[in-house]
């Protein structure tokens, strides 16, 4: 639902975390299908915009807002995040979930989002963390990815970049089991029906990369960020 490893029920009680009003607008980065922002937009009655790549997931988060918030002024839209102008949406809010890499990393989006947050204003990030050192066997399965840090050194570099952690917590293992299962079928029932091999073998060495090595590795942490 929220294309990370998020149970409705931890995303619910990080709104609740959010504490916002009418007046706040939100923006978030890589929104996918919307479902995160029109949940909070549900909860506050915000006004906020959604950005992504995939002209496919942004026409279902634009039904899913007209269908759940007909009146309510809440808009999607198909565009590169990096392109997105800041100057016009000056955020109370802003929501990046998995989605820093495109701003070159986990440093580097925090530092852009500080210069376009209203005075403290918030963050909600999510982003991958290294429980312990990752083994070269699993970086070659995520294409020699190294770019995360440790739990404890992901909140540091926010607190570094001027941030308060107003709120810190970590997808469980049954959050995390229950995304990769959901990836894993969706790319093997495409695979099939495609008669597609390659599709297929790619998806199961990365379902036995997360069995073998990315449950007791690779951590998910969701931050909530105050800037100062």
């Amino acid at each position: 639902m929220f294309n990370c490893p998020l149970s409705i029920e931890k995303a619910n009680s990080l709104i609740e975390q959010l504490r916002l009003d009418q007046t706040n607008h939100i923006v978030e980065v890589g929104c996918g299908e919307g479902e995160l922002l029109i949940r909070v937009a549900e909860r506050y009655g915000t006004t906020g915009i959604g950005i992504d790549i995939s002209p496919v997931l942004i026409t279902e988060a634009n039904q899913q807002a007209t269908t759940r918030l007909p009146s309510h002024p809440l808009s999607f839209i198909c565009q590169g995040a990096q392109h997105f102008d800041w100057t016009t949406h000056q955020a109370n809010l802003i929501i990046c979930v998995g989605s820093e890499f495109i701003f070159g990393g986990y440093r580097q989006a925090l530092q852009l989002f500080s210069q376009h947050l209203a005075s403290t204003g918030k963050i909600l990030i999510g982003t991958v963390f290294w429980k312990q050192d990752p083994s070269p066997e699993y970086l070659q399965v995520m294409g020699g990815e190294n770019s995360h840090f440790d739990y404890l050194t992901t909140v540091d570099i926010a607190i570094g970049e001027g941030f308060v952690p107003l709120y810190v917590c970590r997808s469980n293992d049954d959050e995390w089991d229950d995304f990769e299962s959901r990836h894993a079928q969706k790319g093997y029932l495409k695979a099939l029906e495609q008669a597609d091999q390659e599709a297929f073998d790619q998806t199961q060495e990365w379902q036995r990369g997360y069995l073998r090595w990315g449950h007791a590795t690779m951590g998910f942490a969701f931050l909530l960020l105050q800037k100062r």
